[in-house]
């Protein structure tokens, strides 16, 4: 026979009440419940939410580092890799990002204005760095609304920083040239470019001629429609180009024959077909999925990225993209800047050479045009 003290006698009765209340909860079905952390859920949680992280962490490390080589600044991978994320606009609200410059230019301004040049190419010895086409890019989200405006190469202009006039064209090469930073010709074209239109330039991209083929061939061709048959009899580097009436696919080497003819029209006329393929290029893009997907954009990117230049971050692509998406069959309005009776524009000579001057000796009505596109 065992004999307790009274101390353990009353320890052992505690243990077995204990044991009691248990196994009658046992009984009742009611168990007791374990500790959320040991919970099967918790850790299958878990090992996805990390899955995804790193997942999209090295995404967005990938996405960055090529986007940084067409970049002038250096994009954050941490709010890359945030943005990515699938979770963002659940518990990563926790999370705060500012807004990006996208947001607010749609909520301050009510437009968001994009500036892009194309270029020759920088190994091209013929004014590789002059633009061949300036186009605004114009977009008002909540009335669903796109603007494309052409501004003319020839337009004589006042160059900040240097004492004579120049032909818009020039900003481009001389800020890429007598920069002290990585950037300057997107900076100083933009500067010059609001300042002739009155709007301000949100984000800008220079695209060069190997990058326009690459993007079009990227994508698989683009569909453009012609009212009558267009055919350039001059031949190009590239060879020269003849289409028919009606529906017409185009890859990149004839896309880039069609926006750079201009011998069998003028140059106003070729600004049109610009924005013509413009606009074909976007129809495809999003149709196709390609700026859904963070993989296919790095790898479209990765292709560009010794053609292609620009100011916008990464982290801020894919707020542009959720507004550009958002914006179904919009009402797009062309505007081409030129020497018709609406054109507001005049030609002349100076030192020999072609210009464009503004009717009225200053550029206050194209800056009323520009301010007003959309209630036009």
């Amino acid at each position: 026979m065992v004999y307790y003290s009274p101390q353990q006698s009353s320890e052992f009765e505690e243990k077995k009440t204990v044991r009691d209340i248990i196994k009658l909860k046992e009984i009742k079905g009611d168990e007791p419940k374990k500790r959320f952390y040991r919970a099967k859920w918790f850790w299958a949680f878990s090992c996805i939410l990390i899955f995804i992280i790193v997942s999209s962490g090295y995404a967005a490390h990938e996405i960055n580092s090529t986007f940084n080589k067409i970049s002038n600044t250096k994009g954050s991978i941490l709010k890359t890799a945030i943005r990515m994320l699938p979770l963002e606009n659940s518990i990563f609200k926790i999370l705060p990002l500012e807004e990006t410059p996208v947001v607010k230019s749609a909520k301050e301004n009510g437009r968001i204005n994009f500036l892009v040049l194309g270029i020759r190419g920088r190994g091209d010895p013929h004014g590789g760095l002059l633009t061949d086409s300036i186009i605004i890019v114009s977009v008002k989200p909540k009335t669903n609304q796109v603007a494309l405006i052409s501004i003319p190469r020839d337009l004589y202009v006042e160059i900040p920083g240097y004492s004579s006039k120049e032909k818009i064209n020039t900003a481009y090469a001389l800020g890429e040239r007598n920069s002290q930073f990585s950037g300057g010709g997107l900076i100083l074209a933009k500067e010059v470019i609001s300042e002739v239109t009155g709007l301000p330039i949100h984000y800008a991209v220079s695209v060069d001629f190997e990058a326009f083929k690459e993007i079009v061939d990227t994508l698989g061709g683009v569909t453009i429609y012609l009212d009558k048959p267009f055919c350039d009899p001059f031949q190009f580097a590239e060879g020269k180009i003849c289409l028919t009436q009606g529906k017409q696919e185009l890859d990149g080497k004839k896309a880039l024959l069609y926006v750079r003819s201009r011998y069998s029209t003028n140059d106003f006329d070729r600004s049109r077909r610009q924005q013509q393929v413009l606009i074909a290029i976007k129809d495809k893009a999003f149709s196709t999925g390609t700026l859904a997907n963070p993989l296919k954009i790095n790898s479209f990117l990765n292709t560009l990225k010794n053609n292609v230049r620009t100011d916008i971050e990464l982290w801020e692509l894919q707020d542009l993209i959720e507004i550009i998406q958002k914006i179904e069959n919009p009402q797009i309005v062309h505007k081409v800047f030129d020497t018709s009776p609406e054109g507001l524009l005049y030609s002349a000579r100076i030192n020999g050479s072609y210009v464009l001057l503004p009717e009225g000796g200053n550029f206050e009505k194209i800056q009323e045009v520009c301010k007003n596109i959309f209630n036009e």
